[in-house]
């Protein structure tokens, strides 16, 4: 198996990427041969508002650029007060095949409510349109701090420009529409 390993980073995080690449975790994927760690982001700044489109133009990129068999996407901002809590489960990542879409925390449905107070510290109130009709309401996902798709999915998710950009002015939310993408991929 060969895993490209993308590390979502930000110009304006490169304290993030730092202290990311001083962790014995980053040292360890990029001594694997099974593994190609890449950056990201770390040259331009993209709004929070526009994690959809960045997303898609990864993975676009990446199938086009790239060769592997899973691409594994990273926050460079998952070395914080959880990660305790995620070392048990990116172990799993590598014995986890077979499988489209995975990730280290599974997200439930949420209300409208939830996402209200989600978005409350990213956003003024009248920037979010809370009407999610134009996709399933019940939908699961893993949190984008670390997931894993399959390079057919990655293909797919890149393919679905327009739909990013539809995410991305109604409701920016990266790793839900990658869950959405899976189930109906």
């Amino acid at each position: 198996m060969k895993y490209l390993f993308v590390i979502y980073t930000d110009i304006e995080y490169k304290q993030h990427l730092g202290y990311f690449k001083k962790q014995r975790f980053y040292e360890q994927i990029c001594e694997d041969p099974n593994i190609e760690v890449i950056e990201w982001g770390a040259d331009f700044h993209t709004d929070y508002r526009n994690l959809p489109t960045k997303t898609q133009e990864m993975m676009k990129w990446c199938s086009e650029n790239k060769e592997y068999d899973y691409l594994i996407k990273c926050d460079d901002t998952i070395f914080d007060d959880k990660w305790s809590s995620y070392i048990p489960k990116l172990n799993e990542f590598r014995v986890t095949k077979k499988k489209d879409y995975w990730g280290i925390n599974y997200i439930g449905p949420h209300t409208e409510e939830v996402w209200k107070i989600y978005f409350d510290g990213h956003y003024d109130k009248n920037e979010i349109d809370y009407n999610l009709k134009f996709i399933k309401n019940d939908i699961q996902f893993y949190e984008g701090k670390f997931y894993m798709v399959s390079r057919d999915l990655s293909i797919f998710i890149g393919g679905q420009e327009n739909f990013a950009k539809r995410m991305s002015k109604n409701f920016p939310v990266e790793d839900l529409m990658v869950g959405y993408l899976a189930e109906s991929f």
